[in-house]
């Protein structure tokens, strides 16, 4: 029997613009070379990484206009499977700028195109009546200004009447609203969990009532904080509670590193293994994927390196 298809939906695609100039300038022309372009969005980065790890993947986005047209050919380059639910406005396209002078990237990151009732109803639609149905469901990026906050959280409980399993990583209010609504597995940053109401410490000792509090609620059967150079918290419904701390690495780019967490998460926990290992690969390949250029996971012997090195610990 042919395995089943992760989905993942970006409704603020883009297409990533990588540039490079030797110094950037305040009060005049800041000379730039690009350096390629990619296809970008949440979604699309994890459904791309996961294709990588030999998991079928099927990307949903809404897209319209010169860039929507664009990031559909870069998607047909890459092999990527997707469907493109088409809209009036046109696709966002986010920046990354490398100053070579200092070592320093700007990632300069746009609102999601507007679209009209019509359209994020299709995308909705598109999940709904997707054949065969699909292992898992993953939500990733933000919604556009002109979508409700409550779509995800809407989407969500659509999923749950057709016993579809959810992967959330979003922020803000739609964060919230989809969470009340409960997912299989969500990954929350520093700012996200103070959102939800934290107010206590730093150390994961301290964060930890908090994060068990808001898994007592409901909010998920396995709740992920990352904690920047810190590493990252888990907490699950199995009655883990864990820390773990990938090794150190040189940061070369910000770009597509909660996607990489995501995606191999996903990817390890799609293939069977055990949630403790899966979460240990997550912070790793998150670690992995800063050291490395582009939004992309590509260098799997390297993420094995990382993840050699990533220490877990009980909390």
């Amino acid at each position: 029997m042919e395995p089943q298809v992760i989905l993942t939906l970006t409704m603020s695609p883009a297409v990533d613009m990588f540039a490079v100039t030797e110094q950037f300038f305040h009060d005049s022309k800041t000379r730039c070379q690009i350096t390629r372009q990619l296809p970008g969005g949440g979604g699309i980065n994890v459904a791309r990484n996961l294709r990588r790890m030999g998991v079928s993947t099927t990307a949903v986005f809404p897209a319209g206009g010169y860039h929507g047209e664009l990031l559909s050919r870069l998607l047909d380059d890459d092999g990527q499977s997707f469907i493109r639910v088409p809209i009036a406005n046109e696709t966002t396209q986010n920046i990354v700028l490398d100053e070579q002078a200092s070592g320093l990237a700007l990632h300069l990151v746009f609102p999601g195109a507007t679209l009209v009732q019509e359209e994020w109803l299709s995308c909705q639609k598109t999940i709904r009546e997707f054949t065969p149905k699909p292992q898992l469901l993953v939500i990733s990026g933000s919604l556009p200004p002109s979508v409700p906050d409550s779509f995800f959280a809407e989407l969500v409980e659509q999923c749950h009447e057709h016993h579809l399993r959810v992967v959330l990583d979003t922020s803000g209010n739609p964060l919230r609203l989809a969470l009340a609504k409960g997912v299989h597995l969500v990954k929350l940053n520093r700012e996200d969990f103070k959102a939800l109401g934290y107010v206590g410490g730093e150390s994961p000792a301290e964060r930890l009532p908090a994060l068990k509090a808001m898994l007592a609620e409901g909010m998920a059967d396995h709740m992920v904080l990352t904690l920047g150079p810190n590493g990252a918290m888990l907490v699950s419904r199995e009655g883990l509670q864990l820390h773990a701390m990938p090794p150190r690495v040189e940061v070369v780019s910000h770009a597509g590193a909660g996607d990489a967490f995501v995606s191999v998460m996903t990817c390890k926990l799609y293939q069977g293994q055990p949630v403790q290992e899966a979460f240990a690969y997550g912070v790793a390949a998150a670690a992995a994927a800063i050291s490395t250029p582009g939004n992309q996971l590509e260098n799997m012997d390297w993420l094995e390196q990382v993840r050699e090195g990533t220490v877990i610990t009980e909390l």
